[in-house]
C-alpha cells in the first residue's frame, strides 16, 4: 500500500471523500524532515494532515509545507511553513555517504537530481581538475570528491549563505585537500582561474535556466587536449539539440570544436518538458 492510501486511512474521519482523493502521493524527505506539497483545497486541513503523517512515519521528526517555488538569482525557496514536530530547519541530510548541512527554508535541495549527483561522480577519472560553476552547497563537488579521485575541484558559488554551507560541508566530509571553495561570480572567477593557469578536464554548469551567458567565459579553462562540459537546461524533450546548438555556436566563435557525448533527461517539469543534461566535449580545431 502506497503513502497516499495509508494517509487516506488515517484521515477517513477528518476529510471529505473529495478531499481524500487529492491527498499527496508522496513527499520530500530531507534528513528526518518531511516536506509536503498540498492541493490548495487541502490547506485548511494542513495541521491534521501533518499530525497524521507523523503518526504514519514515526521516524519523521517534523513536517513542513512547501507553498512556494524556487525563485531569484540565488534560487531560494520562497514559502515554506512549519506544521508539526520539531521546528528546526537547519538539518544534516545524507545520501551516497555524503553529508549536506543546510537550512532548507533558505537553500534549494532537489532530491530529483539524486541519480545525476551519483552518476556524475562515476564519470570522473583519476587526477582530473574540475571547475564546478554554480556549486551551491556542494551538490556535485562533494560526491565527486568523496567517490572519485580528482586532483582538485574548484567550487564557485555567488550566494554567500550557500557558500558558507559549502565551506562547512567540505569540512564535514573531510575534503579540505580536494575542494577549493570560491565565493564570487562564476563569470569573473573562471577568468581568474584561467589567468592563473588553471585548465580543467571537466566543467560543471548545473543551474537553471541554461547558463548561456556564462559559456564564453567557461571556455577559457578548456584544455588543448579536450574538456568535458556538463551543461543543463529545462527544455522540451524533442528539442534538446537546441541546447547543444546554442553552446556549439559560442564555442565555434571562440575557435573551438564541439561534440555531444551524451544526453540525460533527469526529471520531468511538465508535459514533454525535462531537466536535461548534456555532456559536451570541447577541443581545439
Amino acid at each position: 500500500m502506497g503513502f497516499k492510501e495509508k494517509l487516506k486511512n488515517k484521515l477517513l474521519d477528518s476529510l471529505t471523500e473529495s478531499e481524500l482523493k487529492i491527498l499527496p502521493r508522496g513527499f520530500q524527505l530531507l534528513g528526518k524532515v518531511m516536506i509536503l506539497k498540498l492541493n490548495p483545497q487541502l490547506i485548511k486541513n494542513k495541521d491534521i494532515i501533518a499530525q497524521k503523517c507523523m503518526e504514519l512515519l514515526p521516524s519523521v521528526k517534523s513536517v513542513y509545507l512547501n507553498k512556494g517555488k524556487i525563485e531569484g538569482t540565488f534560487r531560494k525557496p520562497n514559502n515554506i511553513e512549519y506544521l508539526a514536530g520539531e521546528n528546526n530547519s537547519l538539518i544534516k541530510h545524507k545520501e551516497h555517504e555524503v553529508v549536506y548541512s543546510f537550512d532548507f527554508t533558505k537553500i534549494m535541495f532537489s532530491q530529483g537530481n539524486l541519480s545525476e549527483r551519483k552518476y556524475l561522480a562515476t564519470l570522473v577519472k583519476d587526477g582530473e581538475v574540475i571547475v564546478d560553476m554554480f556549486a551551491g552547497i556542494g551538490y556535485f563537488s562533494l560526491p565527486i570528491g568523496k567517490h572519485s579521485k580528482p586532483r582538485q575541484i574548484y567550487s564557485i558559488e555567488l550566494n554567500p549563505e550557500a557558500y558558507n554551507y559549502l565551506v562547512e560541508n567540505i569540512k564535514l566530509n573531510h575534503l579540505e585537500d580536494v575542494i577549493i571553495p570560491i565565493n564570487g561570480d562564476c563569470k569573473k572567477e573562471v577568468i581568474k582561474l584561467s589567468n592563473s593557469g588553471i585548465k580543467a578536464h571537466r566543467v560543471i554548469m548545473g543551474v537553471f535556466p541554461a547558463p548561456i551567458n556564462y559559456v564564453k567565459e567557461a571556455l577559457l579553462v578548456a584544455r588543448d587536449d579536450g574538456t568535458i562540459y556538463h551543461y543543463e537546461g529545462v527544455i522540451e524533450k524533442e528539442n534538446y539539440m537546441t541546447l547543444f546548438d546554442d553552446f556549439r555556436k559560442i564555442a565555434e566563435v571562440e575557435g573551438l570544436g564541439c561534440k555531444l557525448l551524451e544526453k540525460r533527461f533527469v526529471k520531468s517539469y511538465g508535459p514533454h518538458v525535462y531537466h536535461t543534461v548534456l555532456d559536451i566535449l570541447i577541443y581545439n580545431n
